[in-house]
Formats: C-alpha cells, sequence, structure tokens
C-alpha cells in the first residue's frame, strides 16, 4: 500500500461519516472476491525497473557506495523505522536531513529525495566531474543536477567547480553596449526560429534556434552557398515542422533569391535584423555565442562535443524550470546523469509562457543596469525653422 501510495501526495481531512456518501456506500458493497496482495520482493523488483534505468554494474556501484556511506546509512535507519517528533533527538551528522525527511524514501538500497537519488559521498566528485562535463555555466550546471540527483550542499560545489574551472574562465565573454530590446514571445514551440551562420575549426556551421524553448539545432555545412542553407533547413524542418518565421540577418545566403523562393513555397515569413546591427537578431547571436563555446570546451577538454548539447538541451532554463528539451518535446532526455524513468515519462506543461517572459524581463532588466545607450537624446532647437 505505502509502494503505492508514493505516486500520489495526499492531503487528508476529517469528515464526519454522515458527509462521507460515496465512501459509506461502497464500505457497503464490497467486493466478494480479493486479488491477492502484491508480495514485499514483488514490490522492491517494480521499484528497481522504475526508478533507476541503468545497467546492473552501476546499480550496483551506488548501492554499495550508499551501503558504504556512514552518513546515507544512518539517514536510511531513520527513514525505514521513523523519524522522532524532535530535530533534537535526530543524531547530529544527520540533522541537515530534518527539513525535507518526509521527502526521503528508500528502495533496494538506495535512498530517494522524490524521485532524486541522494549520491553517496564517494560518488560526488564523480557526479561533479559528469554535470560540468559540457561545461556549462552555473547555473544552468545546478538547476540540471537539481533535476535528477541531491545531496547537501549539492549547489555550492557546483558553483565551487564552475568558477574554478580554467577553461570556463579562458571562454569568458563581455557583452554588447547597447540597452537590450526584446522579441515578442510566441505562444507555442517551433512557431519563431532564429537562424544564423558561424565558423569554428576550421568548419562552417548552420545554427536554428526556437525563440520559444532555446532549443538550438545545428548543422555542419560542405558550403556556405544559400542551396546549402536551404537543405539544412529543411532538414531540421522536417524534423520539428515548418516554423510561422524565420529571423535571419542580411547576409547574402538568406536574401538571395533562392532563400525567398524556399521562404514562399515553404509558407513562412522571411524576417531581416538591421543591417549594421546584429543584435537585433539577437537570439541567434546569443545562442551561437553558447554554441561555440560548448564546442570550444568540449575540444579544449577532449570531450564528446555531442555530449554538450545533450546537456545543454536538456538542463533547466533559470525562471522557467524546464528545459529546452521539455518545453519542445514535452519530456526530458536521457543522458549520463542516473535519472530514474518516472521523470523521463513525457508530460504535458501549461502556463509556462508567463514564466518565460518573466526571465525575459528579468535578463532585459539587469542587461540594462549596466549597459547604457551611446546614444543621447536628440534635443530640437526652439529656433529651428519649419516652412
Amino acid at each position: 500500500m505505502l509502494m503505492r501510495l508514493q505516486l500520489y501526495d495526499l492531503r487528508v481531512s476529517y469528515k464526519s461519516g454522515k458527509e462521507l456518501y460515496i465512501a459509506d456506500t461502497l464500505s457497503r458493497a464490497y467486493l466478494k472476491e480479493q486479488s491477492e496482495p502484491l508480495l514485499e520482493d514483488e514490490l522492491q523488483v517494480h521499484a528497481l525497473s522504475v526508478c533507476l534505468p541503468i545497467s546492473k554494474e552501476k546499480l550496483n556501484t551506488f548501492r554499495t557506495a550508499t551501503a558504504e556511506d556512514k552518513e546515507l546509512h544512518m539517514v536510511m535507519e531513520v527513514v525505514q523505522s521513523g523519524w522522532p517528533a524532535d530535530i533534537r533527538q535526530v543524531p547530529a551528522d544527520i540533522r541537515k536531513y530534518w527539513t525535507f525527511r518526509e521527502e526521503l524514501t528508500c528502495s533496494d538500497g538506495l535512498l530517494f529525495k522524490n524521485w532524486r537519488i541522494v549520491e553517496p559521498q564517494s560518488l560526488r566528485a564523480d557526479m561533479l566531474a559528469r554535470i560540468h562535463e559540457s561545461h556549462l555555466g552555473i547555473v544552468k550546471c545546478k538547476e540540471r543536477a537539481r533535476d535528477v540527483m541531491f545531496w547537501p550542499s549539492m549547489a555550492k560545489q557546483i558553483e565551487h567547480v564552475v568558477l574554478k574551472c580554467a577553461i570556463c574562465n579562458t571562454f569568458r565573454w563581455s557583452n554588447t553596449k547597447e540597452p537590450l530590446i526584446c522579441h515578442d514571445i510566441p505562444d507555442r514551440a517551433w512557431a519563431k526560429v532564429g537562424v544564423d551562420l558561424f565558423h569554428f575549426d576550421r568548419g562552417e556551421y548552420l545554427l536554428c534556434v526556437d525563440y520559444f524553448s532555446k532549443f538550438p539545432e545545428i548543422a555542419k555545412l560542405t558550403q556556405t552557398t544559400s542551396r546549402h542553407v536551404v537543405t539544412a533547413l529543411k532538414s531540421i524542418f522536417a524534423r520539428h515542422g515548418i516554423p510561422n518565421e524565420v529571423v535571419s540577418d542580411n547576409g547574402p545566403q538568406f536574401s538571395s533569391a533562392e532563400f525567398g523562393a524556399f521562404s514562399e513555397n515553404w509558407e513562412f515569413v522571411h524576417t531581416t535584423s538591421s543591417p549594421g546591427f546584429p543584435q537585433s537578431n539577437g537570439q541567434s547571436e546569443r545562442t551561437v555565442q553558447t554554441v561555440k563555446n560548448l564546442l570550444k570546451k568540449a575540444q579544449e577538454s577532449q570531450r564528446d562535443p555531442y555530449t554538450a548539447l545533450l546537456e545543454y538541451r536538456n538542463a533547466p532554463m533559470d525562471g522557467v524550470k524546464l528545459s529546452p528539451a521539455q518545453l519542445l518535446m514535452g519530456q526530458r532526455l536521457k543522458t549520463k546523469l542516473p535519472t530514474s524513468a518516472q521523470l523521463l515519462r513525457p508530460q504535458l506543461y501549461r502556463n509556462v509562457h508567463k514564466s518565460i517572459k518573466s526571465r525575459q524581463l528579468k535578463q532585459k532588466r539587469y542587461f540594462d543596469c549596466v549597459k547604457k545607450s551611446r546614444c543621447g537624446r536628440l534635443i530640437i532647437p526652439p529656433n529651428l525653422y519649419s516652412p
């Protein structure tokens, strides 16, 4: 019964028997035949297959490390026997778990906080390395880790790792100087996308980013002609659908007659940024910076660049608490981080437009606090002649 009830967040309130019409009726019309209850071993095997879809070797590693962790062993004993009524009765070493004690559960030798696995001390260094394997920023790394795992002071340790990372410190950039002007946020995913070209390591790439989910798609080009750009975009649109609007700069690949025919045949609106002011295509420009830094960091650290892209797409965005993959596909993507199967199930996310808009305004406010316009206010002289 307890295993089944873990799926629900119940709130119990008292009502007198005369007000419980349905429950009172069903109690008098009970079934004559009762199904056999599940055995405890069956429940444990079922929980194992649901909670951690990883290899047996890795699962044994987690189980062994948890059993050898004195702190987690004490926590699991208290969880199974029941927490005391007063925090002063809890051993000092595990009082840090008191505030969220109701969220802790044990399953087959592992400790969970809701659906997130509590990492044993001996594996935390490896988890920190995996979290920052793609060299994402502090916020991205924190949100990515909080989504699937937990241990006390995890956020501080992640921040320390990122700040001390030599590769990340090498590739930091400074922002531009003009105040930020925001694009309108579309009502759904993949309704408005930005496209741009960039060069990396003697190769040419096309980037396509969704204005709603911030999900980036990247295609390597053999040539940067309009024909190759159109072919790459057709491949991307075949996966995600045709957007309503495509935003680009005024490069020859996008201002050509061939690209104009492509937008007409595929029935989307093509909008170009202001000439000489690429910041007006800021979403694409910003994503290009992010992707290039991911690729540079992966190259510098000899890591797989595709893993870096996967982690970025799966990292929750600050202020929205959902990742680009969740906003575009409705589910988390499986990565190297141990994630319960419950968290990988598809979900329908509603009312996220307000959170995305709030995040955009927050970014603009922080941006404009330190960026001042280089253009002064135009003052019209009072004696200006007017015919």
